[in-house]
């Protein structure tokens, strides 16, 4: 009787699901694998945040020193908070992989509605592919490390090395999200147990086995490392470092077509994963600042991230270093499987509305698995390509963070400030108030979704995403130190431009014949 009782409740769930995307004129085509769990394993986890923490903490001793680090990061917390709570919002008005472009269509006026919607969707895929590419770089580079760490004497990086281990990386998240693609949730729900075990297995030996700095050190050392004009300046520069860690918490969005009971399933995973990765965050940056000793050690390391020598030199050994550092490792590979799922269905969401190149081919659906195994395949093609990178670029990662950074927040702020501008206006409404009556500049009804947060708070929110979007977005383009050379230049302005630019030329040239918002395909 329970069983049955349960799977009616699953039924009525499924059906509530499929009025919703209905509603928003789309077809349920692939099959909802995700529950909470399984969908928090997957968005806590490809943020990489505690972990990105320690890999990034680097860029933010030489800009802002550790006091500048703790900062910064309760800042960004705070900003991608505010940030992901409208766009959560939105996610239960219109639960769909398409994300952020969708919503910019039925937030627009008529007259502008399409072209920003393009845009959105072009900067969206710039996002997910580049941070499939980054998990790749950062997997590349730890390895590297830890061959620099255990052969320092032998051991030469070549950036040919880094390429080929990049795109060892993606095949095997290719492989995960395709041959395994239907066990992935399964596989996401053991991952979001390891990512929390690894963060007490990293913790607690660095507690116990390293010789900690009083407080005053760490809460007040500032550092201009790379030669500004103000430590201000030092600090906003610096900034990067802990904005990287919460880029892709918009993780579930583009599974919510794939997520039993999306509407309210995906507004509460986004304020969990910011919350709880901000919470591992917070506590594995304040650890290791503690327990960092000499920061010009930690800095002149030549493996190439500051928290393996913190780590050598908490354990006084090469070997517990090394396990250490391995389950980072592990993580970030795991981490890429994730990445991948998101980027192939914000691909394919976009091909679905013939915005990509290649439309056609990029939507189809494998019968047997249901899953968009063509944008998988694609994913892992756009990233062995952008793997070429890395040969002869030692900035790699961070122009490819900083692209991917300038390029999310891009796609937040044009949502963001349409909500802001419906809110004023008091287009969106409640269930309650005329759900037959349909906007004049919009074919679809503005209704809030079940999950929402009460004015005049929802509002304050809105505009203090918005504010921390603009600091971000600006900062996302400095280079590391005042000094630019080309091997420190940070090409991330070059590649944000070029790929806007691009995006605007092929929408005037082509995309602007097939590409009229989402297709509407129940109605």
């Amino acid at each position: 009787m329970q069983k049955q009782e349960w799977n009616g409740v699953i039924q009525q769930l499924s059906r509530r699901d499929e009025r919703h995307l209905s509603r928003l004129g789309k077809r349920q085509v692939l099959k909802r694998r995700f529950g909470m769990i399984s969908l928090l394993g997957l968005s806590t986890t490809l943020m990489l945040t505690w972990e990105g923490v320690l890999v990034y903490m680097g860029f933010g001793l030489a800009n802002g020193g550790s006091a500048g680090l703790i900062t910064s990061f309760l800042l960004s917390w705070f900003g991608f908070l505010s940030i992901m709570t409208p766009l959560a919002e939105l996610a239960s008005m219109a639960p769909t992989a398409s994300g952020q472009y969708h919503w910019v269509f039925i937030l627009a006026p008529r007259s502008t509605r399409k072209l920003l919607s393009y845009l959105t969707g072009w900067l969206s895929i710039a996002v997910w592919q580049s941070m499939v590419t980054m998990g790749g770089v950062l997997s590349a580079t730890l390895i590297q490390g830890l061959l620099y760490l255990n052969y320092p004497d032998s051991f030469t990086a070549e950036g040919w090395h880094g390429t080929l281990l990049i795109w060892a990386t993606v095949a095997l998240a290719w492989f995960v999200n395709s041959t395994l693609g239907r066990w992935l949730p399964k596989i996401e729900g053991f991952i979001l147990y390891l990512h929390v075990l690894g963060f007490f297995a990293i913790t607690i030996p660095l507690l116990h086995l390293s010789q900690r700095v009083d407080a005053a050190q760490v809460f007040t050392t500032w550092s201009n490392g790379g030669g500004w004009p103000s430590m201000g300046l030092a600090f906003f520069v610096g900034i990067v470092t802990n904005v990287g860690p919460f880029i892709g918490a918009d993780g579930a969005v583009h599974m919510a077509e794939e997520t039993q009971n999306a509407a309210i399933v995906i507004p509460w995973n986004i304020i969990i994963t910011i919350v709880f990765n901000g919470l591992l965050g917070f506590g594995m940056l304040v650890t290791t600042l503690f327990c960092m000793g000499s920061i010009d050690s930690a800095m002149e390391t030549p493996t190439g991230y500051p928290f393996i020598q913190i780590f050598y030199m908490s354990t006084l050994s090469t070997t517990g270093t090394t396990l250490m550092v391995c389950i980072i490792l592990v993580l970030s590979y795991a981490a890429t499987f994730g990445q991948f799922a998101g980027a192939s269905r914000q691909l394919w969401a976009f091909a679905r509305d013939r915005g990509s190149p290649f439309s056609r081919w990029l939507v189809q659906i494998r019968p047997r698995s249901l899953l968009p195994l063509n944008a998988v395949t694609t994913t892992c093609i756009i990233s062995v390509l952008l793997g070429f990178i890395n040969i002869g670029s030692e900035t790699a990662l961070e122009s490819i963070l900083s692209f991917t950074a300038s390029s999310w927040e891009a796609a937040a702020a044009i949502p963001l400030s349409l909500l802001l501008w419906n809110r004023i206006t008091g287009r969106i409404k409640t269930r309650s108030q005329h759900l037959d009556i349909i906007d004049a500049d919009t074919d679809f009804p503005l209704i809030w979704g079940p999950w929402r947060v009460p004015e005049p708070f929802g509002t304050i929110i809105n505009i203090i995403g918005l504010c921390w979007i603009s600091i971000a977005f600006f900062f996302s383009f400095w280079p590391s130190s005042a000094t630019v050379t080309p091997a420190t230049m940070n090409y991330s302005v070059l590649m944000t431009v070029f790929w806007f630019l691009f995006g605007i030329t092929y929408y005037f040239a082509y995309g602007r014949k097939y590409y009229n918002g989402p297709i509407v395909e129940t109605r």
